[in-house]
């Protein structure tokens, strides 16, 4: 069995071979798709967590006060 190993772009639902490679019509052939999890793309600021959440809509208190920098080091 023959290997060859390319990178391609997915185009109207298919890949394209490379130019070199020719298959008859009804051979039989292997294939392995290796792709990129397209959630592992999404930029970490873009996901609704917490965080974000908060960071977007602050809690406003209105008695808050805080902390000074040497009182948040004695925690």
């Amino acid at each position: 069995m023959q290997t060859i190993k390319f990178d391609a772009v997915v185009q109207a639902k298919s890949i394209p071979l490379p130019e070199p490679v020719t298959l008859a019509m009804g051979q039989a052939v292997r294939v392995v798709v290796m792709f990129e999890d397209v959630q592992a793309q999404t930029p970490p600021a873009h996901r609704e967590d917490a965080i974000s959440r908060l960071a977007a809509n602050p809690l406003v208190k209105a008695d808050f006060v805080p902390l000074s920098r040497d009182e948040a080091h004695e925690r």
